[in-house]
């Protein structure tokens, strides 16, 4: 039997209330969302906005990949599920800085460039699959995404090293 949240995908967006819910993370770390006097639990949860708005529309999933629904603002939650909340956003979210780019080179057979670089979490090595996969819309700060869906920034390529620069601007 299909639960209350599943009801009828993909035709409407169900807003979780802050108020209405709650976000606990159980002892074997499985977030598991309190709402409509059901207790769900919670594989990931997403931005809509990760870079212009990262706190407000945030989506929902169950464990077998449903959406669930949506908190429109991340304020409206009560303290605790803002912390629980917080630590899943912050742990997949999280985006080396990158301070120093030691190599780029582009693979012969594929066109996608491997880039060695030095991050604020340590030495990093990893292929970009294309320039779509480089955003320099906000330069000087870029994003890149490497073929697994890693993102790594740079928070301001003009602050870069000379070397680091000369290194990379071809591939940006």
């Amino acid at each position: 039997m299909a639960s209350t949240w599943e009801l009828e995908p993909d035709i409407e967006v169900r807003v979780i209330k802050g108020s209405e819910a709650k976000f606990l993370k159980m002892q074997d770390g499985q977030i598991v969302l309190v709402w409509n006097e059901q207790a769900i639990a919670v594989s990931k949860i997403l931005r809509a906005l990760p870079i212009s708005d990262p706190w407000r529309y945030l989506f929902v999933y169950d464990t077998e990949g449903n959406e669930i629904g949506v908190i429109v603002d991340f304020k409206e939650l009560d303290d605790a599920s803002k912390e629980t909340v917080r630590e899943e956003l912050e742990r997949r979210y999280r985006i080396p800085k990158i301070l120093r780019i030691l190599k780029v080179e582009r693979l012969p057979q594929t066109g996608h460039t491997r880039w060695q670089v030095e991050t604020d979490e340590g030495l990093r090595e990893f292929v970009v699959p294309g320039s779509e996969h480089i955003y320099t819309a906000r330069y000087p700060r870029i994003f890149l995404v490497d073929e697994d869906g890693n993102r790594y920034e740079i928070p301001n390529f003009e602050r870069l090293d000379p070397r680091s620069r000369r290194i990379s601007i071809q591939y940006l």
